[in-house]
């Protein structure tokens, strides 16, 4: 695959997903002090996340109304923002950029709510 200019684009979601990332952690790290089980539900909520995001699937295969319930998932934005750029060769619409952001911030939002919230009882915890 040749390089294309487009792959600058690459950086945005790459520092969205990393936002995100962090929120979730932030989520895990608040939950596991007080539920260690976390550790193992997590894995299985990944797993189905993983087969809820279209990887292995077109989505055009669904109604118009069920394909909508897919951009409530962010791991199908991203993966369907990566590949608008690395496959299809476009520029993603700016609802993507929009919806990148949005999911990146509500998640940071929500792990420093939560990671705040429970931070002084994790002494008594650990």
């Amino acid at each position: 695959m040749p390089f294309r200019w487009s792959f600058f684009l690459l950086l945005y979601p790459i520092a969205c997903i990393t936002i995100f990332n962090i929120g979730v952690g932030m989520v895990l790290s608040a939950l596991y002090v007080f539920f260690r089980d976390i550790e193992y539900l997590y894995s299985v909520f990944t797993m189905l996340l993983m087969y809820l995001s279209a990887i292995f699937y077109n989505i055009s295969a669904y109604s118009l109304n069920i394909q909508y319930l897919f951009y409530a998932n962010p791991v199908y934005v991203y993966i369907r923002y990566f590949r608008k750029i690395v496959i299809d060769n476009s520029i993603p619409a700016p609802s993507f950029h929009l919806l990148c952001a949005f999911y990146a911030l509500v998640m940071l939002g929500i792990g420093c709510w939560m990671y705040k919230k429970y931070n002084h009882r994790f002494l008594y915890y650990v």
